[in-house]
């Protein structure tokens, strides 16, 4: 009996251990918050969780993955640094509805990006290929 309890004690501890942070999570509803938390994940290396927010399309998904690939190949004191950096708006502009624009550095490499995010299906996506070419055109 005692076997039992303690059995499924284990299990429920194993159970709540593996449901981590990313099983509940929920994309945010505004095109800013949706930035900074893709822009989040990305410093912080948890690129499986930014590329939920990647618009799908062949060019984007290449780009993340070739960025993706670059940050794990940096050194680890590079990528300790990108995970305490702090995310700084420079500016953020809303086009439409559908279509915005920020454009943000963080505190590590004080550079400048841009990154596009599009509603689309009622959700809000990276359009990750404007960051790096400033295409507006989407692959269907």
């Amino acid at each position: 009996m005692i076997k039992k309890i303690v059995a499924g004690l284990f299990c429920s501890i194993a159970l709540f251990i593996g449901c981590g942070e990313g099983d509940n999570y929920k994309k945010p509803d505004d095109p800013l918050e949706a930035g900074r938390d893709f822009i989040r994940f990305a410093l912080d290396g948890n690129m499986q969780q930014a590329k939920t927010f990647i618009l799908n399309d062949g060019t984007n998904n290449r780009l993340f993955d070739k960025i993706s690939k670059k940050y794990d190949a940096a050194p680890q004191a590079e990528k300790e640094a990108y995970k305490h950096a702090s995310i700084r708006i420079i500016r953020f502009q809303k086009i439409d509805d559908s279509t915005a624009i920020i454009n943000y550095s963080n505190s590590f490499k004080k550079e400048d990006n841009e990154i596009k995010l599009l509603k689309t299906g009622g959700e809000w996506w990276v359009d990750f290929k404007y960051t790096f070419t400033g295409d507006t055109a989407t692959e269907k």
